[in-house]
């Protein structure tokens, strides 16, 4: 019988010590995978040698995608080649479904090595809404992928919906970037608090990109209306991203400047800070066209922290957040909705405990000692397994 190959090669545009969901999420897959080595082939970045050098897996640098090539994802395709002929992987697993999924098609072809494609929501809708061209390439790269990893139940669906079989996807949800066993004790919120001049406002807390599809601004609308009915709030906003000047622009046109803290970009250690000291995580996506939020791993990372949360109904967000059970959920763009969520758990400790308590216990169930950490491993080997029984029949 052919003894199966279970080493694994990783091609991807984001890997620590890049931030971001994307991110957080392949490098917890590829810490996990247990039953062959892995090695990773990623952009050059700055300061990434440092990280590069206490990660698990071998991670290799390489300049993967040149905007004056056409197509200009080549220098990753010869990259993946020279890697896949001198290590000869029994799978190549690839994230962002174009173009580094171009790259897995050709891989197969010319060297017969299976992949694994890792989708994101995003990725698949906008690909699915583009030009036949494109439209056409991911229905390719998914159909002839051994096997389609989904970050949630509503990316896989996406998937299905193209005509990919369902025994050959599988959802892996992804991990808060922050450990379960992290504390922040009373003296750090306190000088938080004290630092941001938070006072004994009730604290709201809202990460990501600032992007116009997280709904930064429905926020900014809510904390308005509020500070009209007489509420003590203050909004903490933590990321950086090209809607900040629009968002500054509209705190001061509600009047909301000093109910408003713009962190910009910070690292985990006080991002942590920030949850610690926040009384409510919110975060309400809207659907821009395409541009949908295939999951949330913010709302789990809240939860890290008993703190509950409030989500909208859009893509996967409710998926991340279990309406009356670690949050709440309202309908996107609705700031006076949101508004009667932040009263409804002003008023009501005992829901906010009971959904932050909740919040904290699906990340200790879903992530913990028999959490998400096998479901990867055992869909590759499955994968890998019919893969060769194929061959062989």
């Amino acid at each position: 019988m052919k003894r199966i190959n279970h080493n694994l090669l990783l091609l991807t545009l984001e890997y620590p010590p890049q931030v971001g969901g994307i991110s957080t999420y392949l490098s917890y897959l590829a810490e996990r995978y247990s039953i062959g080595t892995i090695q990773i082939l990623a952009p050059e970045i700055e300061g990434s040698h440092g990280t590069d050098m206490v990660a698990g897996p071998a991670i290799y640098r390489r300049q993967l995608e040149v905007s004056w090539l056409r197509p200009r994802w080549l220098p990753a395709l010869y990259w993946t080649w020279l890697q896949c002929r001198r290590e000869r992987p029994g799978m190549l697993v690839v994230s962002h479904l174009l173009n580094m999924g171009r790259v897995a098609r050709w891989i197969r072809r010319l060297l017969g090595i299976p992949y694994t494609v890792i989708v994101h929501g995003m990725d698949v809708s906008l690909a699915m809404s583009g030009d036949r061209r494109k439209r056409v390439g991911a229905r390719r790269i998914l159909f002839d992928a051994a096997l389609v990893v989904a970050n949630s139940g509503f990316t896989a669906e996406l998937v299905k919906s193209i005509g990919v079989p369902e025994e050959r996807i599988e959802v892996v949800i992804p991990p808060p970037s922050l450990p379960l066993d992290l504390t922040v004790g009373p003296e750090q919120i306190k000088a938080f608090r004290q630092r941001h001049g938070l006072g004994d406002s009730f604290v709201l807390l809202s990460t990501g990109r600032l992007v116009k599809r997280k709904g930064f601004d429905v926020c900014l609308q809510a904390i308005a209306e509020l500070k009209r009915s007489g509420r003590q709030v203050k909004q903490l906003i933590v990321g950086s991203g090209p809607f900040i000047d629009d968002l500054i622009e509209l705190a001061q046109e509600l009047d909301v400047v000093a109910e408003t803290v713009f962190l910009g970009r910070i690292d985990r250690l006080e991002l942590s800070r920030a949850f610690a000291a926040c009384d409510t995580f919110v975060l309400v996506p809207r659907l821009l066209g395409s541009d949908v939020e295939g999951f949330g791993i913010v709302y789990l990372e809240a939860g890290v922290f008993s703190r509950p949360t409030i989500g909208s109904r859009t893509g996967g967000v409710s998926e991340a957040v279990i309406d009356g059970e670690t949050g709440l959920l309202i309908e996107p763009d609705d700031p006076i909705a949101l508004k009667e969520a932040i009263e409804r758990l002003i008023d009501d400790e005992t829901l906010r405990q009971s959904l932050g308590t909740g919040g904290r216990h699906r990340v200790e169930r879903d992530f913990g000692k028999d959490g998400q950490d096998e479901k990867f491993t055992t869909a590759v080997r499955r994968a890998m397994d019919e893969t060769i029984t194929s061959e062989t029949s």
